[in-house]
């Protein structure tokens, strides 16, 4: 199979790359991106899972993209193109049909067909689609085409609008977060201590530019600035350096992760009521949370005093971002007879206390569902109440184009603290390619520049 497949070649001359702004003599010439190279980084985040359906995963909101594609695309404007699928859907009676591209086989093999789309969209309603897919019905396998999934008694079109939303990306039946597996650039290798982004060969949209790109956790915001200012990595998240910036470093910031969230409970009483969590974050003073690298702080107004029950700040503990914002948070919310104390908890453990309603309160990530405020509001939704998502889904209030995300909480029993950004520096010879649509990154069609000899 070709290496420079069109999406890749497209992204590698389209501008939307960050770093360098040329290619060296030779590949440019030519106009070929130079293929391969390694990047490594490391990441105050957990790398143990990958979950493209799960709306709380933090490796998913950063390298979701880079291991598996959505069946739709969206341009500029909203309309959706096809990507994994052979065409937009037909209509075949009161039904619309989707059909996959003949041939197509994930990272690690496993060949995709209209079952795939059933499994697929079904496991991502589950979990963090719910909202996206409110409006689709269930899909079920085409009776005579095995590529094929029948949407009974759907709008074509509404049915591609949803399936172009990451959160419903195309993923093998009995895809397991713990060896994640998918259509992307790259093939995901997870562990407790280290992510392996392996350049997938047989990736529907094209392969990778790079060989690896190596995501090692840290247990701290400061390891990583460290690791590039002492050049052991190559990429620094959210800054160029911990104690002066690395010679040469170029600075990037390509949009919106997720957000950071504090999330109350039942157990809450009165302060677990709809908006007080938002009311309590907007009064964090931001001098307090400075250390932290977030972005869209606004200046604190009222009173952030906490007025529920002494009550553990629960947090993933593998996820040095959030603990550390957790830790920054708590005594800001304590006061006498109403303490607030930092509780790093296994993610698992984390989600069981929430579903039982046993969580007073924590610090959570919400990915995007897609680009705007609706898409916004609708994520934000769906971390505090499924069926209240459902419900907004389903009667959209009205919004400004320009909504900000803690505008849209005051129904809601979640706060937004802060964005996450994918922001920091990188050596003039990496090459960040930015997303086509939308904030982010396309790692696939990021590269580097061979050394001049």
């Amino acid at each position: 199979m070709s290496r420079s497949l069109p999406r890749r070649a497209f992204l590698g001359g389209a501008g939307a790359l960050l770093g360098a702004a040329a290619l060296p003599a030779p590949a440019h010439a030519m106009g070929r991106t130079p293929l391969g190279g390694r990047l490594s980084m490391h990441l105050p985040w957990p790398t143990s899972s990958l979950d493209p359906h799960d709306l709380g995963d933090p490796a998913a909101a950063l390298f979701a993209s880079a291991i598996a594609d959505s069946l739709y695309g969206a341009d500029a404007a909203g309309n959706p193109y096809p990507t994994l699928a052979a065409a937009l859907p037909s209509r075949e009676g009161d039904a619309a049909v989707v059909r996959l591209r003949e041939g197509l086989r994930t990272a690690r093999m496993a060949r995709l067909d209209g079952r795939d789309i059933v499994s697929s969209v079904e496991r991502a309603r589950a979990r963090g689609a719910a909202a996206v897919l409110a409006e689709v019905p269930r899909p079920r396998r085409h009776p005579k085409d095995p590529l094929a999934a029948v949407f009974p008694r759907a709008d074509p079109a509404r049915v591609a609008r949803a399936l172009a939303s990451p959160m419903v990306a195309l993923l093998p039946r009995g895809f397991d977060p713990a060896a994640p597996d998918g259509t992307g650039a790259f093939r995901a290798d997870v562990g407790p201590r280290q992510l392996t982004l392996t350049r997938n060969d047989v990736a529907a949209r094209g392969p990778a530019f790079l060989d690896v790109i190596e995501v090692v956790r840290s247990g701290d915001l400061t390891t990583s600035l460290r690791a590039f200012e002492a050049e052991r990595d190559d990429l620094g998240w959210l800054g160029a350096g911990l104690h002066t910036s690395r010679r040469g470093a170029v600075r990037f910031d390509l949009g919106v992760a997720g957000w950071i969230v504090l999330v109350t409970g039942p157990e809450a009483g009165l302060f677990g009521q709809p908006g007080v969590a938002q009311r309590l974050v907007d009064a964090l003073p931001p001098e307090r949370l400075a250390h932290l690298g977030l972005a869209a702080l606004p200046r604190g107004h009222g009173d952030p005093a906490w007025g529920g029950p002494p009550a553990e700040l629960l947090v993933d503990e593998t996820a040095a971002h959030l603990v550390e914002v957790a830790e920054a948070i708590a005594p800001i919310l304590s006061r006498p007879g109403h303490e607030v104390t930092p509780a790093p908890v296994p993610r698992a453990e984390l989600g069981r206390r929430r579903a039982r309603g046993k969580a007073t309160l924590a610090i959570e990530l919400v990915r995007p569902l897609g680009p705007g405020p609706l898409s916004a509001l609708l994520a934000l939704a769906t971390a505090d109440n499924r069926a209240r998502a459902l419900d907004l889904a389903r009667h959209p209030p009205r919004l400004g184009p320009n909504a900000a995300p803690r505008s849209l909480t005051a129904t809601l029993r979640v706060g937004v603290v802060a964005e996450v950004r994918i922001a920091g520096a990188v050596m003039p010879n990496v090459a960040l390619a930015r997303a086509i649509h939308g904030e982010g990154w396309d790692l696939g069609a990021t590269f580097r520049r061979p050394a001049r000899h």
